[in-house]
C-alpha cells in the first residue's frame, strides 16, 4: 500500500513538473536565422541622407535562414536599441516565411529616432528579436553615422620589437593617439617593415581602443622574406593570396574589413598584434602607423522662420464725401482704391 502511494506521488511530481515546463515562457531559441543586410533611408533631419544625431531612419533589416530542413512561418519582428539617446519608435514589422537560403525583410519599415546627444560617428546598436514558428531568437546588427572627414597620419614610437618566435602571444606593439573624443570613420594601416625569414608563419592583427580587432594578414608569403611598405586599406583591389610575392609592397584588402572598426574611439592606444605561429624564424616589426578618418556629422538646420506680417496698404478702405466750396454744393466722391491681388 506504501509503495502504491509513493509511485502515485512521485507520478504526480512528475505531472506537475512538466506542466510547469510547459507553462514556463519559452527562452530564445538558437535558430539558424542571420543577418543578411540593412537598408537605412533618412525620413527626418538635414536632408543630406547621411545617418546622424538629430534624424529620423526608416530602417529595413533583412534576413536570411540557413536552416535546410525547415521554413519559418508566422515569422514578425521588433526591434530594440541600447543606445541611450536613440528610440524605436516604430518596432513591430511581420516578414514573409523564411526558407532556406532565401532573404526576406520586415514588410513595414521600422522606424529609428536618433537624439542631437547621440555622439557622431557611433555605431547604433539594434536587435531584432524575431517570432517564428519554431521560437523566437535575436538578430543583432548596427547603424554607422556620420562620413569620413579627412585623413591623418600618426606613427608608432613603440618600435623596433622583436616578434617571439614560435609564441601564440605574439608581440603587441601599441600607437597613442591624443585627444579626448572622436569616433573614427576611416583606416588604412601602414607596415613600414618587419624583418622576417619566412613570413608564411605570421599573423596581423589591428586592435582598436575598445578592444575590436580585424585581421590583415595571416599565413601568406610562404618562405617570402620581409613586409616592406606595405599599406592595408579597403578601398584597395589586390589582396594578399598565398601566391603574392614578398615583400608586399603597395596597397592590399585586409583579410577583414577594417571598417568593421568604424565607431571605435579615435582618441587611445591602438595595438598592431603580429603573432609568429611557428618555431625557427625569427624577426622584428621595425616600422607601422595608421592613418585614420574621424566621423563628422553635418548640423541639424534650424527651423524656419515664421512667415513676415503682410505690409500695411490703404486700399479697399471708403473715401469720404468731400464739401464743395464756393457755390454751396458738394463734389462727387472718388472712387475707392482698389486693392491688388496679395
Amino acid at each position: 500500500m506504501t509503495r502504491m502511494i509513493r509511485t502515485h506521488l512521485r507520478q504526480v511530481v512528475v505531472a506537475a513538473a512538466l506542466t510547469g515546463l510547459a507553462a514556463a515562457p519559452p527562452a530564445l531559441a538558437e535558430l539558424a536565422v542571420q543577418h543578411d543586410s540593412t537598408t537605412v533611408t533618412e525620413t527626418a533631419g538635414n536632408g543630406n541622407g547621411v545617418p546622424e544625431p538629430g534624424d529620423t531612419l526608416a530602417v529595413t533589416e533583412t534576413v536570411v535562414s540557413s536552416d535546410p530542413d525547415q521554413v519559418f512561418t508566422g515569422v514578425s519582428g521588433t526591434l530594440a536599441t541600447s543606445l541611450p539617446g536613440a528610440t524605436v519608435a516604430s518596432a513591430d514589422s511581420p516578414y514573409p516565411d523564411l526558407l532556406f537560403a532565401w532573404p526576406g525583410a520586415n514588410t513595414n519599415p521600422y522606424s529609428v529616432a536618433l537624439g542631437t546627444g547621440v555622439e557622431c560617428g557611433v555605431s547604433v546598436p539594434l536587435t531584432l528579436t524575431l517570432h517564428t514558428s519554431a521560437g523566437d531568437t535575436d538578430v543583432p546588427f548596427d547603424i554607422a553615422t556620420g562620413s569620413a572627414g579627412s585623413f591623418s597620419s600618426y606613427e608608432s614610437t613603440d618600435v623596433p620589437r622583436a616578434i617571439p618566435d614560435g609564441d601564440s602571444l605574439g608581440l603587441s606593439s601599441d600607437l597613442t593617439i591624443p585627444g579626448t573624443g572622436g569616433r573614427v570613420k576611416g583606416l588604412r594601416v601602414r607596415i613600414g617593415h618587419i624583418t622576417h625569414t619566412y613570413d608564411g608563419d605570421l599573423t596581423l592583427r589591428l586592435i582598436s581602443p575598445d578592444g575590436r580587432s580585424v585581421t590583415l594578414v595571416s599565413g601568406k608569403g610562404d618562405n617570402g622574406d620581409d613586409f616592406a611598405d606595405t599599406v592595408f586599406d579597403d578601398s584597395a583591389t589586390a589582396r594578399i593570396t598565398s601566391t603574392t610575392a614578398a615583400p608586399f609592397t603597395g596597397s592590399f584588402k585586409p583579410a577583414e574589413p577594417l571598417s568593421g572598426l568604424d565607431g571605435a574611439p579615435l582618441s587611445g592606444s591602438w595595438t598592431l598584434k603580429v603573432v609568429d605561429g611557428a618555431s625557427g624564424d625569427f624577426g622584428a616589426l621595425d616600422a607601422w602607423g595608421l592613418d585614420v578618418a574621424p566621423a563628422a556629422c553635418a548640423p541639424q538646420e534650424p527651423p524656419p522662420p515664421p512667415p513676415a506680417p503682410p505690409p500695411s496698404h490703404d486700399c479697399g478702405q471708403h473715401n469720404s464725401t468731400t464739401a464743395g466750396s464756393g457755390n454751396g454744393g458738394s463734389k462727387k466722391p472718388p472712387k475707392d482704391k482698389p486693392c491688388p491681388n496679395l
